[in-house]
């Protein structure tokens, strides 16, 4: 006969299964990393299936004293990899290209075929944040110490400001060319294109966005303290697709599998044993 502990933690993980609601449709969770420090920045590249992610040190983010140390790491087949020779901070895949960028506090980067950055434009700026969309040959890059955002020339090697946003702590850019972002730890706006002013969304709390992403339907999806939600460029009220039991750090999708970290851990959310 199994133990009561065994039989209990056996219960415990049957209930827990299927036990989200994503959009209507049951998901189940598993923890696919834990790791110390705070995993954010989520980004999968679907030409190898790797998961691209920041690792941030959460003493030195809660230290005002010190730098925030980060290091950039790739998540293949189960394992961390961590890219040694570069202070990543953030990074966008260019799927046409099959190419990883890498934003670091001393210019762009591209990952080459043995996990190193090489240099490759802006010498000595410092990106913070990166947005690659899939249908467009420009990147998309937030700059320190103002955080404002640009949209790179990859052939030209070239920069844009982007107007009429002040500054984006996250970013994320629709096939429409409507910018989604937010600035100075406030609330989510949407720049629309070819507008002048950035629009507001309503019911998300102040100082409550952690991440932000756009899924395989060209949906721009949002992880808040307390679920995930829809942004529509039709719409001020966001959608809200999923309640969440944990502050999330970083969202990003595969398919139908929705992938969400949290300090020391990234999960996997998915639909294929929940029918």
């Amino acid at each position: 006969m199994l133990p009561l502990l065994i039989i209990l933690a056996i219960t415990s993980a049957y209930a827990d299964n299927c036990s989200y609601n994503y959009d209507g449709t049951r998901y189940s969770k598993q923890s696919i990393l834990t790791i110390k420090g705070l995993p954010t920045n989520l980004v999968i590249n679907p030409n190898t299936k790797d998961l691209h992610f920041t690792l941030i040190d959460i003493d030195t983010l809660q230290d005002d004293n010190v730098q925030t140390k980060m290091d950039q790491y790739i998540l293949r087949n189960g394992e961390p990899i961590k890219i040694d020779n570069v202070n990543g901070q953030a990074a966008a895949v260019d799927v046409k290209t099959d190419k990883v960028y890498i934003a670091s506090d001393e210019g762009l980067t591209v990952l080459n075929k043995t996990d190193k950055a090489n240099f490759v434009a802006f010498k000595d700026e410092d990106i913070t944040q990166l947005f690659k969309p899939a249908n467009s040959d420009m990147l998309y890059a937030v700059l320190f110490p103002e955080s404002l955002v640009y949209a790179i020339d990859l052939k030209k090697n070239e920069k844009t400001k982007i107007e009429n946003v002040p500054c984006a702590f996250m970013l994320a850019v629709d096939a429409d060319e409507n910018i989604f972002f937010e600035c100075d730890s406030k609330y989510v706006k949407v720049l629309l294109k070819d507008f002048h002013d950035p629009i507001e969304f309503v019911g998300i709390p102040k100082n409550s966005a952690r991440a932000i992403t756009i899924d395989d339907n060209n949906r721009v999806i949002l992880a808040a303290n307390d679920g995930i939600y829809w942004l529509k460029s039709d719409s001020l009220i966001p959608k809200k697709l999923m309640n969440l039991d944990f502050i999330p750090s970083g969202i990003v999708f595969f398919g139908d599998n929705l992938y969400l970290s949290t300090s020391g851990i990234i999960y996997e959310f998915s639909d294929m044993d929940c029918e």
